[in-house]
């Protein structure tokens, strides 16, 4: 690593720094995440009444879990209604970063508030002990260029710590609701911060989870071993102070198994006994996806799902009308970035 890049580390190095530093973590022999997942495992073949070994079971359900899709569910109305000239899918944080490179983060749909995100995506983004590592470690460095709240300093297990107020959950956010918030953390890099995808390891019939939209990015296989995996949502994650714990890998994701019993429940269905699941827009049954990178459309996109299916919100007789117009924009777009088009049935 040159000095230049130790001094002033670019958002590029700071994601791959990340990515490759968790991944160690996380392939490392942890007996007791072992006797988790054997432990899950075991009761899950009792309860099915299932003979065999453990491990054969877990090979199973982990090699499913690779195979998946890797997609993003996307409402086709708010993207393609008008002509979409998106090059990049950009992350929240990113999009609320002007010119000047100030962040004003603002809540947005889909129940999205910008402080909650915010918390959850450091909780359990990076583990507790970083924030207290030497100022001069990687841990530490790594840490002030991710943090854009400060929050594990005042949480431990999902608790506020001795001493702490709620009011001190994310101490390094300034703003309001209106104006959108700011961090205070003079090294935060908001472009570094993850893309969220998740794994259809259901091969559900519009995606991952249709509460975010009918229409799905189906990316690039490749994207998968770079990715950091969580079992359901984080926000569920971070809720119950699960914080790193739960953070797995490409070549582990057979332990999300151990992370939660609804979870494990449909992999189970999925991958032992093979069955194809119905769409869903529950967040437990999410398999969410981190991905610590540019998703550039042109490169990292395989193919585009668009589906006639609208938002549960929008207005029937609207929607048929828009359709045409919304089917039209979406091919052009497809065309433009060599993206595969496929139109879902419904």
């Amino acid at each position: 690593m040159s000095l230049k890049t130790m001094l002033a580390p670019s958002t590029k190095s700071i994601q791959k720094e990340y990515v490759e530093k968790r991944q160690r973590a996380i392939y490392k022999n942890d007996p007791k995440k072992t006797e988790a997942v054997k432990n899950a495992i075991e009761r899950l073949m009792t309860v099915n009444n299932y003979r065999g070994d453990w491990y054969d079971v877990y090979t199973m359900i982990s090699q499913g879990l690779m195979n998946s899709e890797l997609t993003i569910n996307f409402d086709a109305g708010t993207w393609f209604l008008n002509e979409n000239h998106y090059a990049t899918y950009s992350q929240m944080y990113e999009r609320a970063t002007g010119p000047g490179g100030k962040m004003a983060l603002k809540s947005s749909g889909n129940g999205n508030d910008a402080v909650t995100r915010a918390v959850a995506d450091d909780l359990v983004t990076l583990p507790d002990e970083w924030a207290y590592a030497h100022p001069f470690s990687q841990r530490r460095r790594l840490y002030d260029a991710l943090s854009a709240t400060g929050s594990s300093k005042m949480i431990s297990h999902g608790k506020l710590k001795p001493g702490a107020e709620a009011s001190d959950i994310a101490p390094k956010l300034k703003g309001t609701d209106a104006t959108g918030y700011n961090s205070k953390n003079k090294n935060f890099k908001p472009k570094a911060k993850q893309v969220f995808a998740a794994l259809n390891y259901g091969a559900r019939p519009h995606g991952s989870n249709i509460y975010y939209g009918y229409s799905q990015l189906i990316l690039k296989p490749g994207l998968k071993e770079k990715a950091l995996y969580y079992p359901q949502d984080t926000f569920t994650e971070a809720a119950f102070g699960k914080g790193t714990t739960g953070q797995t890998a490409y070549h582990t994701l057979g332990t999300l198994i151990a992370g939660s019993r609804f979870l494990a429940n449909e992999l189970w269905n999925c991958h032992v006994r093979k069955l194809s699941m119905p769409d869903t827009d529950e967040p437990m049954l999410l398999v969410e996806a981190h991905l610590f990178t540019t998703v550039q459309m042109n490169r990292d996109v395989e193919a585009m799902v668009l589906s006639r299916m609208p938002k549960k919100s929008a207005d029937a007789q609207d929607w048929r009308a828009q359709w045409d117009t919304i089917q039209k924009n979406a091919r052009e777009w497809c065309k433009r970035n060599n993206v595969r088009f496929v139109l879902a049935s419904p």
